[in-house]
């Protein structure tokens, strides 16, 4: 749906001319709307476009009328009123030419509900040169990076904890299994459980990024995907979801320089290539695939201590004849068989 069917839905819904099915969906947006308001405009202009809207509407509003009885279908019938409400903060909020629409739609102001108390939100900027260090209030530890923002409620309440972040910031989260932690951006939205994970994702920047240190945490996009493109994606230490919207799905990735999770000696004195293999997928949490049946036999003396996981790959590589690639956050290693003496 692009903002010109949006734009027509919410004029519909405001009066009254929707199907059963579209009252539902414009009224599952407002209440997700609420409770997170999309990062379609920086925090200022949102701030300010609601911030006079609701001052508008609060000039001239009664009390609100009591809830209908529920249709049928499962689904209230919203009073004029609120279906009003509803939908101009659906178009202030996605951006939808906020104050174009408002004065084309603007309803008789005796006839508008108040707007919901909004909850209480912190705003920090760093306009430094180096990374501000905030304590958020669940105890977790957020190094916000230059020339970004983050917003978070001054007491998390509810079954999530939810963040805001335009730039890039790395984040250390109080582990709480009851309360995910989410961290919205503009593209993207990543849950986690307890963990440490940086997220980069500036305005203008076609790419967002989701980089793992310790722990796992789900990333997703806020927008809907074509079928061919994943939903999802699980992110582990030394992986990264990288996504730019309109121009590739969210695709999963090593780092570009992955580190030791688990220290194994690398140093290997006559030893199977496979032992040698294990040993670097175990050390860097990585799946290193490979044909067994090639391997069969192959040994190597090797000392690795110094180089990084590729470098250790590629003087491996030079031993064997043998070649690797990346794929999804697995490596593929090909070798045409042993070729020691």
């Amino acid at each position: 749906m692009n903002q010109t069917d949006l734009q027509m839905l919410l004029r519909r819904y405001q009066a009254g001319q929707c199907t059963p099915a579209e009252q539902q969906q414009v009224e599952a947006w407002y209440d997700n709307l609420r409770h997170d308001p999309p990062l379609l405009m920086t925090t200022d202009e949102r701030e300010a476009l609601r911030t006079e809207l609701w001052h508008r509407i609060a000039a001239g509003t009664i009390a609100p009328a009591a809830a209908p009885e529920p249709r049928p279908g499962g689904f209230r019938a919203w009073p004029a009123a609120r279906r009003w409400t509803a939908a101009a903060t659906l178009a202030a909020g996605l951006g939808l030419g906020g104050w174009g629409w408002y004065v084309a739609g603007r309803p008789n102001p005796a006839t508008v509900a108040p707007a919901p108390a909004a909850a209480t939100w912190r705003t920090f900027r760093n306009s430094g040169p180096h990374d501000l260090q905030l304590t958020l209030p669940d105890s977790s530890i957020v190094l916000l990076r230059p020339a970004s923002r983050l917003r978070y409620p001054a007491q998390f309440r509810g079954a999530q904890r939810q963040v805001r972040l335009v730039g890039e910031a790395f984040f250390h989260v109080r582990p709480d299994s009851a309360h995910p932690f989410l961290v919205y951006t503009d593209q993207l939205v990543t849950t986690v459980l307890g963990t440490s994970f940086r997220v980069r994702a500036f305005t203008g920047q076609p790419e967002a990024l989701v980089k793992v240190s310790t722990g796992r945490v789900l990333v997703s996009p806020r927008r809907m995907l074509s079928a061919a493109g994943k939903a999802s994606v699980l992110v582990l230490p030394n992986q990264q979801a990288v996504y730019a919207a309109g121009r590739q799905p969210l695709r999963r990735e090593l780092v570009a320089e992955p580190v030791v999770l688990q220290p194994q000696s690398f140093v290997f004195d006559d030893r199977p290539v496979a032992e040698v293999l294990a040993a670097l997928a175990t050390a860097y949490g990585v799946d290193i695939r490979y044909d067994a049946a090639a391997l069969a036999g192959c040994t190597a003396t090797l000392n690795l201590q110094r180089q990084s996981l590729y470098g250790k790959l590629d003087v491996l590589c030079q031993v064997l004849g043998a070649s690797y690639s990346q794929q999804d956050a697995h490596i593929e290693f090909r070798s045409p068989g042993c070729q020691n003496p």
